[in-house]
């Protein structure tokens, strides 16, 4: 969309000639001004079957968007400002094409009563960039989500259910809602923050970013800072992230968590671990000298240029919270064909499977998938991915 006016030879009248051509000119410095804007997005959809998905049992079929990819569509864009400057922007929402809802809450889930709604809740940002790197400022993702994305077992796919997503990325109201910037709900993206990203020196990239709390009187209140360090070949690399993040009374939840990925041939091994960790000074009972530990290892193999097989384990406890400790383990296999190469068939098999069927700190570290009154669950999905 870099020439917003495309002209075509007519034969016009001289007075409507001369509006037309006044009205191109005027289009043609709004179109050197803007370098460039990009619609885009992807929408993804799979049939979806879980075992044990109540008390008694039972099962359920449903279509779910997001399954291998989160459905999102947005607009981004650049400005060539000279000397190597750009401005940038990005604008991100995501879309649950399952019902044509579009936006979330800070929650995370699609819009619901007494939810504050965002419609651009995946991203909406604007910054600089040059050789110093890029600094953006708005609404956008944690530093851990981009380090523990770069081995995600599964590429971050499943991500409703996802370890790394619900609890590395603190993507669970439930669990992380009163710390950071959002005043409640997940934590994964931040409400005013700013990012430093650096340019690549030697295939090492850091970043540093702060979200205010906005809160008179107390500026660290419900604030988020963090930092984090990648290192890759292009191929293979290694990521790290810490982050504070604080309640509206000053307690603080300490994230750290790193992953690894090594490309051998047709063979992508992964491995992951994060941990969260709140101090004995929050507001919430619950919450208190909580700690969530994940841990994870996965395997890509390129069966062909068009077919690759992924296998996944996620193993997720938790200590410290007065509900006792918790566990649950997460195996998955993942097959894709890509149709083209903005069309993705694929197929998962999971298994989840929780430490008890009535311990809440168990049931709690299963990403939603074990229901109370039983151990665990199964899940098949087949689903297609378009990008555009």
């Amino acid at each position: 969309m870099s020439n917003l006016v495309t002209c075509r030879n007519q034969i016009i009248p001289t007075v409507a000639r001369s509006v037309a051509v006044a009205a191109a000119l005027c289009c043609a410095g709004i179109a050197s001004a803007q370098s460039s804007v990009t619609v885009y997005g992807i929408v993804d959809a799979a049939v979806v079957y879980t075992t044990n998905q109540t008390a008694t049992g039972d099962s359920k079929t449903s279509i779910d968007a997001g399954q291998l990819a989160t459905s999102r569509w947005g607009f981004k864009g650049t400005e060539d400002l000279g000397g190597g400057l750009k401005a940038n922007f990005m604008l991100e929402s995501t879309l649950a094409n399952d019902t044509g809802a579009g936006g979330s809450s800070f929650g995370g889930g699609f819009k619901q009563a007494g939810d504050t709604a965002s419609f651009f809740d995946r991203e909406a940002t604007v910054g600089l960039s040059g050789g110093f790197g890029s600094v953006n400022a708005g609404r956008q993702n944690m530093l851990g989500v981009n380090s523990i994305g770069l081995a995600d077992p599964m590429g971050l796919a499943h991500a409703g259910t996802n370890p790394n997503v619900v609890y590395s990325a603190l993507n669970s109201g439930a669990l992380f809602g009163g710390y950071g910037t959002n005043g409640g709900g997940t934590e994964l993206r931040q409400n005013n923050s700013i990012k430093y990203v650096t340019p690549i020196m030697s295939g090492f990239i850091g970043a540093a970013m702060y979200g205010f709390g906005e809160k008179a009187g107390d500026n660290s209140a419900n604030s988020y800072a963090a930092l984090s360090g990648v290192f890759t070949d292009g191929k293979s690399g290694i990521a790290l992230a810490y982050a504070k993040l604080k309640e509206a009374n000053g307690s603080n939840m300490n994230l750290v968590g790193g992953g690894a990925k090594y490309v051998m041939n047709a063979f992508t091994f992964k491995g992951t671990y994060a941990q969260s960790e709140v101090d004995g000074a929050s507001s919430v009972a619950v919450f208190r000298n909580r700690k969530i530990a994940v841990a994870g290892l996965g395997i890509d193999y390129k069966l062909s240029a068009a077919t690759t097989l992924t296998g996944a384990y996620y193993n997720t406890k938790q200590s410290g919270s007065v509900l006792g400790d918790g566990k649950a383990d997460q195996y998955i296999v993942l097959g894709k064909y890509a149709l083209s190469k903005r069309t993705i068939a694929y197929g998962s098999l999971t298994y989840a499977k929780a430490g008890s069927a009535t311990n809440p700190a168990d049931l709690q570290m299963s990403s939603g998938l074990v229901v109370g009154g039983n151990d665990d669950a199964t899940r098949v999905a087949f689903g297609v991915l378009h990008s555009f």
